[in-house]
């Protein structure tokens, strides 16, 4: 109770048992009465003295909250800061033949270089158990005020590079590895993050860290540039990082890639159309690819279908399961494969905390005898080319506790040569996420 209060209940109750006195104290009560008159005018001014006096002032270094979503202000500045991330524990269990590169590139599905069944990797190596908390994430972001508008700086990376030291043999250490590193400031972006040919919008939802094999997974450093064209409508075109493989062992690089990318949002999903140009070059011959992609999704209810296709002569490494697929020279020339990949995923939610996928995915290779054979010469199984990779995932992922999720999954696979040898991919793969907040 304020001091005010106080005063003003004490003062009723003085008026209160004036109301005892007897006649011949009238001319006393009188001013007494005009004394309580005068306090309580006083009282009301003080109560809105108090009412309008400004909030008292948070100290300089005190923590309140920022401008973005779960983030504080720097104490003393007008930056945001937020932390994110979360820990993983990621594990499969193989009932058919599995790739030995399992603590180098790649612990996921990676069907393009699955080993052949009818090789020992294949064939002997059946039942494998691999655990990993390797795609432990952990990230900062923080957002500016500036002439320019907001500046948006995030920096992330996870634990999931190559590590042959201190490795599974001894500690289980492995290697932090640099994911995203950009400014963002009105339209500009400037630094390192997924690349412009993505369309993560459309990306299927699956437990397994690559995912369907016709999907880009590229972080770029680049410069982009976003229009916005109207509500929900954007068109953002970058240069980004090139890479050439071409197999000759002296592929350099002259010119960025130069990326393309629409899309168009609504309330119930979205589409996106977008384009790439990229060379292949080596100090003997060059040779000009390109890529298109379409992709999208649509919200029924709860549930989603998302959905994606990509396309091209030499689209390379802007598609995975064509990673190495994309180029070779063959002695008089570069040759490019032309290829296509598609999937689509269905997310069914059976609950607010239960969510089931079923995702089915191909890749189709055209025929070159020049480059197939070329392939095969270089004496690895890995790089014999592919003429088609079939993919499924079905999975369930349960929200056990606050910030904890638990998801299941069935992933097949199957990688079919123009020979043809084929190998088979079948996989459990499950995960224990936690995030931070």
């Amino acid at each position: 109770m304020t001091k005010i209060k106080q005063i003003a209940l004490a003062v009723s109750a003085l008026g209160l048992a004036g109301s005892y006195i007897g006649p011949a104290q009238a001319g006393e009560i009188d001013d007494l009465k005009a004394m309580m008159k005068q306090m309580q005018e006083r009282i009301a001014q003080l109560e809105a003295k108090q009412k309008a006096a400004p909030a008292a002032a948070a100290p300089a270094n005190a923590v309140v909250a920022g401008s973005m979503p779960g983030s504080i202000k720097v104490p003393g500045s007008d930056t945001s800061l937020k932390i994110y991330g979360y820990a993983q524990l990621d594990m499969t269990k193989d009932f058919k033949g599995r790739n030995d590169d399992i603590n180098n590139n790649d612990w996921a599905s990676a069907i393009f270089v699955q080993p052949f069944d009818n090789s020992t990797a294949g064939s002997k190596k059946k039942g494998q158990v691999y655990l990993t908390s390797k795609t432990s994430r952990l990230g900062v972001m923080t957002s500016t005020p500036s002439a320019m508008g907001d500046l948006t700086v995030k920096l992330e990376g996870d634990f999931n590079a190559p590590n042959g030291y201190q490795g599974e043999l001894a500690t289980n250490s492995v290697i932090f590895r640099l994911r995203h590193a950009y400014g963002q400031v009105g339209n500009w972006l400037i630094g390192q993050t997924w690349g412009n040919f993505l369309d993560l919008g459309s990306f299927a939802d699956t437990v397994d860290f690559n995912g369907p094999g016709a999907n880009p997974l590229l972080r770029h450093p680049q410069v982009r540039y976003t229009a916005t064209l109207g509500k929900g409508n954007t068109l953002a075109v970058s240069l980004e990082n090139p890479q050439s493989l071409t197999f000759s062992g002296s592929d350099f690089d002259k010119n960025p890639d130069l990326v393309g990318n629409w899309t168009y949002s609504t309330d119930t999903g979205h589409f996106s159309l977008r384009a790439v140009s990229h060379e292949y070059s080596n100090t003997v011959h060059s040779k000009r690819a390109y890529g298109v992609g379409f992709g999208g999704s649509m919200a029924f209810g709860k549930d989603t279908l998302v959905g994606q296709v990509n396309t091209g002569n030499g689209i390379g490494r802007y598609m995975l399961n064509s990673l190495i697929q994309g180029a070779a020279d063959v002695g008089s020339e570069i040759r490019l494969w032309r290829a296509t990949g598609w999937h689509l995923g269905y997310t069914h939610v059976w609950a607010p905390a239960v969510r089931s996928n079923f995702i089915v995915s191909q890749t189709h290779f055209a025929s070159d005898a020049k480059l197939d054979a070329f392939g095969r010469g270089l004496g690895s199984a890995d790089l014999v080319p592919n003429k088609k990779i079939d993919q499924v995932f079905l999975n369930t992922f349960w929200g056990i506790a606050k910030n904890t999720e638990l998801g299941l999954e069935y992933a097949y696979g199957k990688r079919t040569t123009f020979g043809p040898e084929v190998g088979t991919q079948e996989r459990v793969n499950a995960t224990v996420h936690y995030n931070f907040f």
